[in-house]
């Protein structure tokens, strides 16, 4: 397992994008597989950090990258006080088509579910947000 600790300042999902990139390649992840992956990592950090942790510097932003057997497994967890509207995040499939219209946010969500093979939203022990994803190696 490896695990990043991550100051709530937009530019750092980079370093957790190129860890999760450099470990899926090292698995032996297909490009475009990578590039959706690092897509996902970015929307997930950049949620934490943005939503989360309300860009406080002080919170961090802990991403933990498993290896089991085939598949990677991302977990992202903020340290805020406002907890995700699961209610939201159970719509989002069917709201992709209105938020396509209007454009007024809500793709990070979406992008996430769309990329990886298994996504879920809690809320972490410490009580911050949590969003675990895994994507499966294809052989």
């Amino acid at each position: 397992m490896i695990e990043l600790r991550l100051p709530s300042r937009l530019g750092y999902e980079r370093v957790a994008m190129d860890a999760a990139a450099s470990l899926a390649s090292r698995m032996g992840f297909e490009t475009d597989r990578v590039a959706a992956l690092k897509t996902a990592v970015s929307e997930a950090v950049t949620n934490a950090i943005e939503h989360g942790n309300q860009h406080n510097e002080a919170m961090k932003v802990v991403v933990l990258l498993t290896v089991r057997g085939d598949e990677l497994i991302v977990s992202v967890t903020d340290q805020g006080h406002k907890a995700i509207d699961a209610a939201y995040v159970n719509r989002v499939p069917q709201i992709s088509e209105a938020m396509k219209r209007d454009d007024k946010g809500g793709w990070g969500i979406w992008l996430i579910q769309e990329l990886m093979d298994e996504v879920e939203f809690t809320t972490a022990p410490s009580g911050g947000n949590q969003v675990r994803m895994v994507i499966h190696l294809e052989r």
